[in-house]
């Protein structure tokens, strides 16, 4: 089998018998991947410790049997163990990966959507934990995923909502609705102006500086119950890591 390289993140790993491991990669080749790494739990060489959850990791592998690749080698692009030093950030990059694991299919390639990872991992990585982080992060993956919420006119009639208009966010049509068509969206919340023109703002830009982003507190506050809510609608169920950000800390 030929063997190839890859840049990945890891987003879960698991025991498979004594010595080796199953792990979930988001590769900027393949999109998504499972595969298993022989010997991983005893390799001083190949492995090190480099393929824990939130590693961005250069692999070399190769195409295996059963939806499986074989991963041989893993070498450390960028360290990002802070995160692990911090419970809140813990907290955030699990929900990162367990979006990604969750909402993409096998071998779907988006190196966007890797470069996304990257980007907040490092951040969270690098900077103090803050909740703008999940709230852009979710509005950017959805949008990368094909699930971008439309929020600047109604989704049911097309009317262009202005920034007096009362809106709701519909979770099962993907946006906002204006007052005529709210009885045709049973379930929508009350959405602001304010948080309509954020996540607006949000979806487009430049995330370079997004550690410097701060948004009102209603903003973060109305974005932290409509924006996972879509996200459940999406995925028919709720993510173990939001419940888990839930109980801990009411976020």
């Amino acid at each position: 089998m030929q063997r190839r390289k890859t840049d990945a993140v890891v987003l879960h790993r698991a025991d498979f018998g004594e010595i080796d491991l199953i792990v979930t990669l988001y590769t900027a080749d393949l999109g998504k991947v499972r595969g298993i790494a022989k010997g991983a739990k005893r390799s001083k060489r190949r492995f090190v410790n480099n393929l824990q959850p939130f590693s961005y990791i250069r692999v070399v592998f190769a195409e295996g049997r059963g939806g499986l690749i074989r991963v041989d080698e893993a070498d450390m692009i960028h360290p990002l163990f802070r995160i692990s030093e911090d419970i809140t950030k813990v907290l955030y990059g699990s929900y990162f990966l367990e979006m990604v694991k969750e909402m993409t299919g096998e071998k779907e390639s988006n190196p966007r959507l890797l470069e996304l990872l990257v980007t907040f991992l490092t951040v969270l990585n690098d900077f103090p934990a803050r909740e703008e982080y999940p709230r852009v992060f979710e509005l950017r993956f959805l949008d990368l995923i094909g699930y971008r919420p439309r929020v600047t006119e109604c989704v049911l009639c097309n009317q262009a909502l202005s920034l007096t208009d009362q809106a709701w966010f519909s979770f099962r049509h993907g946006g906002t609705v204006c007052k005529k068509c709210n009885n045709n969206a049973l379930g929508a919340m009350a959405v602001s102006a304010e948080t309509r023109r954020a996540m607006e703002g949000v979806l487009s830009m430049d995330l370079a500086a997004v550690q410097e982003l701060r948004l009102p507190p209603q903003v973060i506050a109305e974005g932290r119950e409509i924006i996972p809510r879509f996200i459940q609608h999406q995925l028919g169920k709720a993510l173990k890591s939001l419940r888990v950000m839930e109980a801990v800390q009411g976020v």
